[in-house]
């Protein structure tokens, strides 16, 4: 299979071998031996080292990897290359335009606008900055040790706040792999897309179609993605892998999985992602953490969205692990790769299609439509969707998800007014009260 290790001078093609061997002697004595460790002392020869930790890889991702790169940034700009390009959102897809000035710093202004609780979107219009520009200041701030949460809309927008007391810090350091989506008060339902199994790095991929998806959710205003999993394809495969390195496919994720200022994509890491995480010490929930806040990944094996008083679960089978025990009325499952519905104790189960060729020769997604009745998820409709050269529903569902069910009609939790002018009907007869039978 050849050499999987990729080598540093071709991780870096777009410099010169001195260029990059310049830039390495201005690291530090602790950076260099943490790069010994990933590749070993030939680097042209790169090999796996037995003393390669999470701890150095942590280190190695998400300090030393983006400090090479401005280096490099900064020490071709008297030079006569050409400026390497940048992804920027435009017109709802990713286009490429040269980099902005370098020295800029936005940090000054980045600070004042979280102050004030402007939400992404904001911060960007106000900066005149795309998302993926803001997610590396933010990261540039914390690798300063200036940390901020987050909180997560039901419109797709995010919210940073700041980390200055005792109680922010132990919220944050305490945070478990659950998530949860702030509705509006007047909003008594939700339009969410499933989507599972995409195994980016692999031949079988499908990212046409995955862009195909996300130009639904921007037609039919959906912004919630919700994703059972195997993001990657890591360690193991079935089919031929295109990208067999692992950073290089998480890498490949993070740059080609489409991005709307819009839409935030919510996911459980599944088998292949953890392939990951135990063979090279590779964290896909902390890189996106890192370079995509638009990918919230709960946790491997299970995660949970909060959603006003309920919650949607979401599981993908891993070795040795098990589905946690969980009163949530729906729980997606990934890892299949074919659409099933089942009721279990007055739960839905709903497996996820894959959206990808990977033993699947027609590649689907899911609509999901949830009504509240008082906080509570009452029913749902399930649309099976194919991305052909027309947008086709192959069949549609409705469920009842509140009766039988225990629920307790306090203060519906998890609530803001903050959608300028958005007003829904909340009278119970308005809410489906249908059963579990197919549409014809």
């Amino acid at each position: 299979m050849g050499r999987k290790l990729q080598t540093i001078y071709e991780y870096f093609s777009d410099y010169t071998e001195k260029q990059i061997d310049d830039m390495i002697c201005g690291l530090s004595i602790d950076e260099k031996l943490i790069i010994g460790s990933r590749f070993g002392n030939d680097l042209h020869n790169p090999s796996p080292q037995k003393n390669w930790s999470k701890e150095n890889s942590e280190k190695y991702y998400g300090t030393i990897v983006p400090k090479m790169k401005r280096l490099l940034s900064k020490g071709s700009e008297n030079t006569d290359s050409i400026d390497l390009p940048k992804l920027v959102e435009q017109d709802n897809r990713l286009v490429q335009q040269k980099p902005e000035i370098e020295g800029v710093d936005y940090s000054t202004q980045l600070l004042q606008l979280l102050k004030v609780e402007k939400n992404n979107r904001e911060i960007c219009e106000n900066l005149n900055i795309s998302s993926s520009q803001l997610y590396d200041e933010l990261l540039k701030l914390k690798n300063r040790g200036i940390r901020h949460s987050r909180k997560y809309y039901s419109d797709g927008s995010i919210k940073y706040g700041n980390i200055s007391t005792m109680r922010d810090l132990k919220n944050y350091m305490d945070a478990k792999q659950d998530r949860t989506i702030i509705t509006d008060t007047n909003e008594n339902s939700m339009k969410f897309l499933l989507i599972s199994d995409l195994h980016f790095g692999n031949k079988l991929e499908r990212i046409d179609l995955i862009d195909r998806a996300y130009n639904y959710c921007i037609k039919n205003g959906i912004n919630i993605i919700l994703c059972g999993g195997d993001l990657i394809d890591g360690t193991f495969t079935r089919g031929t892998q295109k990208i067999s390195d692992l950073y290089e496919q998480i890498e490949y994720f993070i740059k080609n999985y489409p991005q709307d200022k819009s839409i935030l994509t919510f996911s459980v890491a599944g088998d292949h992602d953890i392939s990951a995480f135990n063979t090279a010490s590779l964290d896909i929930i902390e890189m996106c953490n890192n370079f995509r806040h638009d990918i919230v990944i709960g946790g491997y094996n299970n995660t949970a969205i909060n959603l006003k008083n309920d919650k949607i679960h979401l599981y993908h089978r891993i070795e040795a692990g098990e589905m946690r025990l969980t009163t949530a009325p729906i729980i997606l499952h990934g890892h299949s790769h074919k659409y099933l519905t089942e009721m279990k104790k007055n739960s839905l189960h709903i497996t996820i299609p894959t959206l990808s060729n990977i033993n699947q020769p027609m590649p689907t997604a899911l609509e999901l439509d949830v009504y509240f009745f008082k906080g509570y998820i009452a029913n749902s409709v399930i649309k099976h969707l194919y991305f052909g050269e027309q947008d086709v529903v192959l069949g549609e569902s409705i469920f009842d998800l509140l009766s039988g069910r225990t629920v307790s009609y306090d203060e519906i939790r998890n609530v803001e007014t903050y959608r300028q002018g958005f007003e829904q009907n909340t009278d119970s007869e308005k809410v489906l009260r249908k059963t579990n039978t197919p549409l014809s």
